[in-house]
């Protein structure tokens, strides 16, 4: 099912890791025409030396922010996937607002317990270093203290990414 909007949109995929925010954004960006699909890892990668601190974070996040706002102003779709804080969520829905885009916000969940599962085989199967059960649980933490309370909620454990996918386009298809 190909959608192609009018008007602009955004969608916002927020969630811990391994709770499936990179298959679901993989599957929309698939069924959506005229839309791009930023994630903040991915913006990462671009820079040759990136550290895991504030400041390359930062800049990372700016350039998404840009990169948003320059495809919305054209008229492109947008989907971002990345853990998000409030305050950052807040910053895409003005950067939608400003050009005229629907933003749709969605968070997805799991238990803590298959959160670790699905990180630790992720990363067996792409060859990478384990990640930490402690950098896996500050980032669940986080994701709890930051839960946006105006957001579509999708369980990962009881739902698969393409049902997921799915309830979003009939969401946005309203």
């Amino acid at each position: 099912m190909d959608i192609v909007e009018k008007k602009p949109f955004l969608i916002l995929i927020d969630g811990p890791m391994g709770s499936g925010k990179t298959t679901v954004s993989i599957i929309l960006h698939k069924k959506l025409k005229r839309t791009s699909y930023i994630g903040l890892d991915r913006i990462k990668r671009y820079i040759s030396d990136f550290k895991k601190n504030p400041h390359d974070n930062e800049i990372s996040r700016n350039v998404v922010v840009a990169m948003t706002d320059a495809y919305l102003k054209q008229g492109i779709n947008v989907i971002i996937e990345q853990g998000m804080r409030k305050d950052h969520i807040e910053i895409f829905k003005k950067i939608a607002k400003k050009n005229n885009a629907k933003c749709y916000i969605y968070q997805l969940t799991a238990p803590k317990k298959l959160l670790t599962e699905r990180v630790h085989l992720r990363t067996a199967l792409q060859g990478k270093p384990r990640t930490s059960n402690a950098r896996i649980e500050r980032n669940y933490k986080l994701h709890l203290e930051n839960k946006y309370p105006h957001s579509v909620i999708f369980d990962s454990e009881k739902m698969e990414p393409e049902k997921i996918a799915t309830l979003i386009l009939k969401d946005i298809k309203k």
